[in-house]
């Protein structure tokens, strides 16, 4: 934990600095264009009671606190999502990458997660994959929310946006850290559970810190273990019994 000079009052002349910072593709490769353009635009509303949300040290920021129930009269579309292991098309479909960001993002950081649960299926195969898998956070209205607790001594801030292809978001502080963190995956493996011969993807993933000047390690912490049923053609994997 940081030094206690760090602790810092904000006025409207704070300087933020990047603590972390991720994006991913609003279209996807399995999905339809409309489903696509349906959760854009929940997306878009989501961002609207999100971006700039300062999170005080020791308070506890709450996805659906800030977001609300999505309805159609809020102006909400049809997305996909998953319900009991198939996929389709809802109201507020598609929030769940927007929770799948912000995870990963306070993942990078030395936030405590209160709550936080993985997608209990490995719905698509990977396609140009750049994170390790089970990175982020599935959400579900008055069932599972993303709960984090900024465990700095001072305030961070939450920035998000979309351009024509990308989600964007930052994790900042008023302060420039001399470290990053990232995610580093451990035993990666598909399995075949001998009770009900199906098979299941599993990881394990850890914080790693490193000095940004000369990229040395310089902690390592445990971070969450991960198993999801595979939902797709398993033919060309590598699975382990």
């Amino acid at each position: 934990m940081l030094n206690p000079k760090y602790k810092l009052e904000m006025n409207k002349d704070t300087k933020w600095n990047n603590i972390t910072d991720h994006s991913s593709p609003l279209f996807r490769k399995f999905n339809t264009r409309e489903l696509d353009l349906g959760k854009i635009e929940n997306i878009k509303i989501a961002i609207q009671k999100i971006d700039g949300i300062v999170i005080e040290p020791g308070k506890i920021f709450s996805f659906w606190k800030h977001i609300g129930r999505p309805s159609t009269k809020r102006g909400f579309k049809k997305g996909l999502v998953l319900k009991s292991g198939t996929l389709e098309a809802d109201i507020g479909g598609g929030l769940c990458q927007l929770s799948n960001l912000l995870a990963y993002m306070f993942a990078c950081t030395e936030c405590s997660f209160m709550e936080r649960k993985h997608h209990s299926k490995d719905v698509f195969p990977d396609s140009n994959r750049t994170i390790p898998f089970a990175s982020g956070a599935t959400v579900h209205f008055n069932l599972t929310d993303l709960k984090i607790k900024n465990t700095y001594p001072f305030s961070i801030r939450i920035h998000l946006w979309t351009t024509e292809t990308q989600l964007k978001g930052t994790v900042s502080a008023p302060v420039n850290l001399p470290y990053k963190i990232k995610i580093r995956e451990k035993d990666h493996a598909f399995v075949r559970s001998k009770k009900t011969n199906r098979i299941y993807r599993y990881n394990e993933l850890e914080r790693v810190m490193y000095l940004k000047q000369t990229h040395k390690e310089i902690d390592s912490t445990p971070l969450w273990k991960n198993l999801a049923e595979v939902m797709y053609d398993t033919s060309q994997l590598h699975i382990q019994d």
